[in-house]
């Protein structure tokens, strides 16, 4: 455990080396809620409304969904992909390290310092405009929205971590996980919450595990899920199932990677 806590430390100063990013980052960041607080303050001046949201819980749901994005959603794949592609998957079967939780903790790192910048700048914009932030009015939905931030992020990585074992297989897997991730995003809600979807494509989004990812605990800090924890096991679930996925097609990549460097 040692060895992962060590790795975790480095890849945080690492991180802390491309600051100027995150504040580019940041300043993006608030480009858009200025954008996005315009549009629909628009939208809701003449009259018009959006299935069951007020004016507060629809622009927090978005801004919500930036942050959600930002610290759930893992990009370790590119890497992976690089890593086998490239040949650099032999370093690691050379070293005494789990490749799961070698990239596991390598994206947590990176995923609490981002969190962390992310924090303070909605913090601080939500400052400027509280009149259109939607507070939650019990402090156990903050720790609800949090427990499901956190398996989120869990399950974010275990996704992304399977696309990238595909490679052992697909010669053109960036072209599918382009597809694959836009996909994911568009069934996380992402894009529209997903009660505003038409009734066929909320069905399909109910079954899919990607709304745990941004429409789950968008929707538990506006209130509108109560009791979550029929969900929370149903995340568990779909957490230990991508899970097993990950370790299969890691023991099966390594067999056919050694394969085909033999």
């Amino acid at each position: 455990m040692k060895k992962y806590i060590t790795l975790f430390h480095i890849n945080w100063q690492n991180s802390l080396q491309y600051r100027f990013s995150l504040v580019i980052y940041i300043g993006g960041y608030s480009l858009y809620i200025g954008v996005l607080l315009y549009l629909w303050s628009a939208i809701y001046h003449e009259g018009q409304s959006v299935g069951n949201y007020t004016l507060q819980q629809l622009t927090t749901y978005y801004l919500l969904q930036l942050m959600i994005n930002s610290i759930i959603f893992s990009y370790i794949s590119w890497d992976v992909i690089d890593n086998i592609k490239n040949g650099l998957f032999s370093n690691f079967l050379t070293k005494p390290l789990d490749y799961y939780l070698y990239w596991f903790t390598i994206n947590l790192s990176g995923k609490m310092l981002e969190a962390l910048f992310v924090i303070i700048a909605a913090g601080g914009i939500s400052f400027f405009v509280s009149d259109y932030i939607f507070f939650p009015e019990h402090l156990i939905t903050l720790i609800y929205f949090i427990i499901a931030v956190g398996l989120g992020i869990v399950l974010a990585f275990e996704m992304d971590f399977c696309i990238g074992m595909i490679t052992f297989w697909l010669t053109q897997v960036r072209t599918f996980k382009y597809m694959l991730q836009t996909l994911i995003l568009f069934f996380a809600g992402a894009m529209l919450p997903l009660d505003l979807f038409p009734a066929y494509l909320a069905k399909i989004a109910e079954i899919l595990p990607f709304r745990y990812l941004i429409f789950f605990p968008a929707s538990i800090y506006l209130g509108k899920i109560d009791n979550p924890w029929l969900s929370f096991l149903l995340l568990i679930f779909w957490i230990i199932i991508f899970y097993v996925i990950s370790r299969i097609l890691l023991a099966r990549g390594i067999k056919r990677y050694e394969a085909v460097g033999a």
